[in-house]
């Protein structure tokens, strides 16, 4: 893992106060203080003030009644609206491509050894299990599944249930294979051997989980049988 970059650098507010700054991967650069004070700048030791609305209640003050979640209102972090306004308002949906045009993500041209924290990958990742999951732990299958969800209108192909706006609980979506992997390794990334499901329907499946040994056995069973 990457160890954290520093440099010195003087405080800007006049204290001539010195202090370590951390390279920032966001800013891409090591932060200075032109229009406040770093934490420990012994001009102001703006550390040790309490905050302006320290103690006081939504009653106190305006603007600490707007602050917060208002009742009434939809969550912050909702899209929702705003995805099917992109989906149905050609000239909204115009505007917000344009809108988008030029915008530079914050780790363009980064580095794995730039980033603060690092990067782990492989077996130095939390979630590594092994490699055991051959083709599923490969990018090609996230594609390949994002694909088959997208192409499904991410719709259940059996109950056609979908996540809508109000229902409450959101739906679970599988990639299901309709010839297993472990049978047909062949077919892992044919999008006619490929179906989205919601988890219920999934569980009902003969190739759901421990079910798929009697699945396996019942159909080599029946081609010796022929």
């Amino acid at each position: 893992m990457t160890k954290a970059v520093y440099q010195t650098k003087v405080c800007q507010c006049g204290c001539e106060q010195e202090f370590n700054a951390r390279f920032s991967s966001r800013l891409r650069d090591f932060p200075i203080y032109k229009r406040g004070h770093h934490p420990n700048c012994r001009k102001t030791q703006t550390s040790n003030k309490p905050a302006w609305n320290t103690g006081l209640t939504k009653a106190d003050h305006p603007a600490i009644a707007r602050m917060g979640f208002q009742p009434g209102h939809e969550a912050f972090n909702d899209w929702s609206a705003v995805n099917d306004k992109i989906k149905n308002d050609q000239e909204f949906k115009q505007r917000w491509i344009e809108a988008k045009k030029g915008q530079v993500a914050w780790n363009t041209g980064l580095t794995k050894e730039l980033y603060p924290n690092g990067i782990a990958t492989g077996e130095s990742h939390g979630n590594w299990l092994g490699g055991n999951g051959g083709v599923r732990d490969t990018a090609a299958f996230q594609d390949f599944r994002r694909s088959i969800l997208k192409r499904d209108k991410w719709t259940c192909q059996m109950c056609g249930d979908h996540n809508h706006k109000g229902r409450g609980a959101r739906v679970i979506l599988h990639v299901d294979h309709i010839e297993p992997v472990c049978v047909a390794p062949e077919r892992a990334l044919d999008p006619s051997n490929a179906r989205t499901l919601c988890f219920e329907c999934h569980k009902k499946t003969e190739t759901y989980g421990m079910k798929v040994k009697r699945y396996i056995k019942d159909k080599y069973k029946s081609k010796s049988g022929s």
